[in-house]
């Protein structure tokens, strides 16, 4: 029996993995079909094909190409470290699971790789497979198997995790530990997976040439980014709503107006990516967004009766910090090929907003440090 190895720091990384060689299995294959084991299946649809055989460079051969590669494995939960130059067939991986802030070092053994022909009644599959099993030291004994379908009469494509599991056999604190977190942990793997297999094809597709990076993508990583960028949307279109008060000039609300529906929409939008990398907005964020907006409006700005000059000076000078960063959020999502597929336009129009907020500042600035003065040279 192997107890599990974990450290916080993570060392040792290449000798961990190369001591997995000839190391046995922590189970044996022969149960796996008998009682005491959790069973898990996920399924995610990705971009379909046209019917018939996999189409060279298609979404079928991009995501057997992500799968070979271990890419749909979020690294915020599971990184994987293995020898390229082997084989998949014959491949020996040293997962490196992250929980409660430790890394639990697990060794995995590749058992069986293949595609074939499958046929489910009167329908047939082009059906790429391959599966690993655990090896002694891993906190969970049993078999996870991966799978990218082609449906050949629709041209659907999809991508399959299967798993069979328990605790392994280790002592009672590990043991614990595993029915503690472990499940938590394992449900939210296959989740993850099928979702950001979803975003890596897309993503591929769009940039063959690898732009993407896909192998080094931080679903949660880019999940914190969002979330952050969602906030900032929140405090612009509160601040749209500030800058339509009858006090401001025509041309400022105007531009109030279409930066309110810029912000909405592309709320909507980080929304929705959001919930493909299996997250969601932030309550908090978004609360202090909303009450740093409205702090901001007790500033007097030299007046405290009357509305200040200054005041739409201020207000659009946070417009253009705010259309900034929505600026950036968009042409960063568009040079990765993340998002939607109108990232660089809405990257665009943020520019165009940024522009027209920078013209009125400007002549509002000016308006508020000068005054106007009568025919006698008083101010009027």
């Amino acid at each position: 029996m192997r107890f599990p190895e974990f450290d916080l720091l993570g060392g040792h990384v290449e000798g961990r993995l190369q001591s997995l060689r000839g190391r046995p299995l922590n189970f044996d294959p022969g149960t796996l079909d008998g009682p005491g084991w959790e069973h898990d299946d996920y399924r995610q649809a990705l971009p379909s094909e046209q019917p018939g055989p996999p189409e060279p460079g298609g979404s079928w051969e991009t995501a057997v190409g992500l799968s070979r590669g271990y890419a749909f494995a979020d690294p915020s939960l599971v990184e994987a470290r293995f020898d390229p130059k082997v084989p998949l067939e014959e491949r020996d991986m040293l997962l490196i699971l992250h929980a409660l802030g430790a890394r639990i070092y697990a060794g995995v053994r590749v058992s069986g790789v293949g595609t074939e022909t499958r046929t489910h009644g009167d329908r047939q599959a082009q059906v790429f497979f391959w599966n690993y099993r655990t090896l002694e030291g891993h906190v969970e004994s049993g078999q996870r198997d991966f799978e990218v379908w082609k449906w050949l009469d629709t041209g659907e494509v999809e991508f399959r995790t299967h798993a069979i599991s328990r605790a392994a056999e280790t002592n009672p604190i590990v043991e614990l530990g595993f029915q503690l977190l472990g499940r938590h942990k394992q449900v939210e793997f296959g989740r993850r997976a099928c979702r950001r297999m979803a975003l890596l094809t897309e993503v591929n597709l769009q940039h063959p040439d690898g732009a993407g990076s896909p192998e080094i993508l931080d679903g949660h990583m880019l999940a914190l980014y969002l979330r952050d960028h969602h906030a900032l949307l929140v405090a612009m279109g509160e601040l749209a709503g500030r800058m339509t008060s009858s006090s401001r000039p025509a041309e400022m609300r105007e531009l109030a107006g279409e930066l309110a529906e810029a912000a909405a929409d592309d709320r909507s939008a980080v929304e929705d990516l959001l919930r493909r990398l299996d997250s969601e907005p932030s309550p908090v964020r978004h609360a202090a967004a909303w009450s740093f907006e409205k702090v901001g409006r007790l500033k007097l700005n030299g007046r405290v009766l009357r509305p200040s000059p200054l005041a739409p000076v201020t207000e659009l000078e946070g417009c253009k910090l705010l259309l900034e960063s929505d600026r950036a959020l968009w042409s960063g999502l568009a040079q990765l090929a993340i998002g939607p597929a109108d990232a660089a336009e809405r990257a665009q129009r943020a520019e165009g907003l940024l522009e027209a907020a920078e013209r009125l500042r400007v002549e509002a600035f000016h308006d508020a440090t000068h005054h106007h003065v009568d025919a006698v040279g008083g101010p009027r």
